[in-house]
Parts: C-alpha cells; sequence; structure tokens
C-alpha cells in the first residue's frame, strides 16, 4: 500500500480543457466552479483531470490523475505509477509566477494540518484507495466539574451524549484515548464507545 498524506485544504478537481477554442483552467469542489487564471502548455488542456487540495488562494496540490487529455488513464495505471509520472508533467507542462494558479506535486510540498491520509494499492491498475481519519492517542484529564475533560492542554473533550459521558466517567480521573481535533479547538473521541450499564 502506498500512504499519501491528507492537508485540511479543500478538495476538488483541477480541470484544463478549452472554452470557445481558449484554454482554460477550472477549480471544481462540491459547492463552486471558478475559472483560475493559469500559465500551462495548452498541449496538456484537452480535457486533463487532476485531483487536487486547495491549500491557499493560488497553491493546488496535485496526487493524482483521472484523465490525460481525453484519455482516461485510471483505469491503465497505479496509483503509484500516477504519482510519479505526474511530478514530470508538472514539470515539464506547468509555469508559475505570483499572482497565478500554482500546481504542485503533493510529495513537493510540506503539508501543516495532516487530517489522515489516503491508502492505494500498490499494484492491480484501476483500484481506488480509501481515506482514513488521522487519529491520534490523547491524554486525557477529568476537570473535577461534571463532564469537563483536558487533551493535553490543547482544548476540552466534547461530550455530546449520556453514553459518551458515562464511559468518560468509567475511566478514572487520567486516562489515555483515541480523539481527533476539531476546528474549533475542541476534541472527539475516535473510539467506540461501549455500552456502559
Amino acid at each position: 500500500m502506498t500512504k499519501i498524506p491528507i492537508s485540511d485544504g479543500k478538495d476538488g478537481w483541477i480541470v484544463l480543457t478549452y472554452e470557445k477554442n481558449i484554454p482554460v483552467c477550472l477549480w471544481i469542489s462540491k459547492d463552486e466552479c471558478l475559472k483560475l487564471p493559469m500559465i500551462a502548455d495548452e498541449r496538456i488542456c484537452g480535457d486533463t483531470f487532476l485531483k487536487v487540495e486547495k491549500v491557499s488562494s493560488e497553491e493546488y496540490l496535485i496526487s493524482d490523475i483521472l484523465i490525460y487529455n481525453s484519455v482516461f488513464i485510471f483505469e491503465n495505471s497505479t496509483f503509484e505509477q500516477r504519482f510519479e509520472w505526474l511530478k514530470d508533467l508538472l514539470k515539464e507542462f506547468t509555469y508559475w509566477i505570483p499572482g497565478f494558479t500554482k500546481l504542485i506535486h503533493k510529495s513537493d510540498y510540506k503539508i501543516k494540518n495532516i487530517i489522515g491520509y489516503e491508502f492505494h494499492p500498490t499494484e492491480n491498475a484501476g483500484k481506488k484507495g480509501f481515506f482514513e481519519e488521522k487519529t491520534n492517542s490523547c491524554s486525557i484529564t477529568y476537570l473535577n466539574i461534571p463532564d469537563c475533560y483536558d487533551v493535553e492542554n490543547k482544548g476540552y473533550l466534547r461530550v455530546p451524549d449520556m453514553k459518551t459521558s458515562m464511559f468518560l466517567r468509567s475511566k478514572g480521573n487520567k486516562f489515555e484515548l483515541r480523539c481527533i481535533e476539531n476546528n474549533d479547538g475542541s476534541w472527539s473521541l475516535k473510539e467506540n464507545i461501549p455500552d456502559v450499564e
């Protein structure tokens, strides 16, 4: 399996295509479709679909390619083959100056906030990978107030229901559990909570 980190950026697609015989670069996500200013060799614009994560207004991390110049290459190649080939493709066909869209190969970028990992089979062309959320084993301390817990002095633990409350009370004053950080400074449990009688 190949393990690729996933950033907290917005996931979507960069599509290099033509509109009325003029090459265009489109950013497509769940909730938007925008034309982006980009400098690229127009020979790559014959309907090329790149899987990306938008990490800033100009920077897009590229990790995979689905279609290259109208050829569906996904089904005839492994993720590892596409990932390595993309390095050369980006160097050969794209250029960057400030104010324009910057396509960055994921291996050339240090991701600050990793939210999880994609795992891809190293064999078998055309196989999809799967995503696994990043979880941390956290030291949790009870704060002597009902349902108030500190997570390593980095935030508080959410206690969303009575089942979670009863489970946490059974753990004592200090314990470790797998947690994931939320976007608001709080943490949530990633454990399967057993029924507590």
